[in-house]
């Protein structure tokens, strides 16, 4: 009885140190792969977005496929001051602002207000109405959005301003300033001071520009009538 014992217990730990063994041998599973450019090994990191368009950088063209409403802007006028703010017709915070834009562009005449719709989504069945619903919803606001607007299909105009300055959603504004530089960048229910800065700004330069005038030529002759300079006569003792 004994011997069966020792034996069953002596057979056990042989089948236990076997299959400790084989779990040895088994490799565990490789590593794949980073993608190039990617630091280290394992879930690859979705690369962040360079930003290459900032405040104090010139503002990049105006490239619409419309002009929904308003008169048409093709390119920024040096001395005015523009707000250029991308929206879309399916953006509710998009739609809250349209007030807000409307009271900013009616109390700064002198400013130019533009709202591009660069981000219109088309139909689940992937038919076009884009263009002819964004019309419906302007012609829907009406004088509640008293603003110009554009219609940017294919994002010409929508990425070299929102993609490039690292904006993940909309609405976003940009101010332009008299020099054709970008002077703020951030959502349009925050344009209030800083868009008062932008015009003083402005207002200064123009000032500036005014008062820098031409200074007299101190040449002291005087054309002759054939048209050379003759010495201009001054006073004094023979």
């Amino acid at each position: 009885m004994l011997n069966k014992t020792v034996l069953g217990v002596a057979l056990v730990a042989l089948l236990a140190s076997a299959a400790s063994g084989q779990a040895q041998d088994i490799a565990p599973p490789p590593v794949k792969p980073a993608p190039i450019g990617e630091p280290g090994a394992g879930t690859p990191k979705k690369a962040e977005e360079k930003i290459t368009l900032k405040a104090g950088d010139a503002a990049p063209a105006i490239a619409v496929e419309k002009w929904v409403k308003g008169t048409e802007v093709k390119s920024f006028e040096k001395g005015k001051v523009y707000v250029v703010e991308f929206w879309a017709t399916w953006c509710g915070p998009c739609i809250q602002s349209i007030p807000h834009l409307t009271e900013l562009a009616r109390s700064h005449k002198d400013v130019t207000f533009i709202g591009v719709a660069s981000s219109e989504r088309k139909e689940d069945d992937g038919t076009d109405k884009r263009l002819d619903k964004l019309k419906a919803f302007v012609t829907k606001q009406g004088a509640k959005m008293g603003y110009t607007v554009a219609y940017d299909a294919d994002r010409k105009m929508g990425n070299p301003w929102l993609k490039a300055s690292g904006q993940k959603g909309i609405p976003a504004a940009f101010i332009v300033n008299g020099e054709g530089k970008i002077a703020w960048i951030g959502h349009p229910m925050d344009l209030d001071s800083n868009l008062a800065d932008a015009i003083k700004a402005n207002k200064a330069s123009k000032g500036k520009t005014t008062k820098t005038k031409e200074k007299p030529s101190k040449d002291k002759t005087t054309p002759s009538n054939d048209g050379a300079k003759e010495p201009a006569t001054t006073k004094g003792k023979e």
